[in-house]
């Protein structure tokens, strides 16, 4: 009865290993190693980079984060203003989604 070629010259009956195979010891890693943020974190850094923002009037945006998705609640002036709180808090580390909940004041 003919052998199998991978295992003819292999006598232990051990898996043969093959040139461009990985060690079974190597296993995916994630790719970021640092630690994720608490969903606290992102709310607070969020808030910051919103007040910083001066086209976007002081406490009109309330943040709520929830498994790293950010919602954004209030009530804004203009069309710009959304945009910019949007581009503000969408890159973010940690952040996964951002939800808009914020209404514009009809003129």
């Amino acid at each position: 009865m003919p052998t199998h070629p991978t295992t003819a010259n292999n006598s232990a009956g051990a898996r043969p290993s093959s040139a461009g195979a990985r060690p079974s010891s190597a296993r995916a890693r994630p790719i970021s190693t640092s630690p994720r943020l608490t969903d606290s974190q992102i709310a607070t850094e969020a808030e910051t980079r919103l007040s910083w923002d001066a086209a976007i009037p002081k406490n009109t945006i309330k943040v709520k984060v929830s498994h790293g998705r950010i919602k954004l609640l209030g009530e804004l002036n203009h069309e710009q203003q959304r945009t910019a709180a949007l581009e503000d808090v969408t890159r973010l580390f940690g952040v996964t989604a951002v939800l808009d909940h914020t209404t514009i004041k009809p003129t």
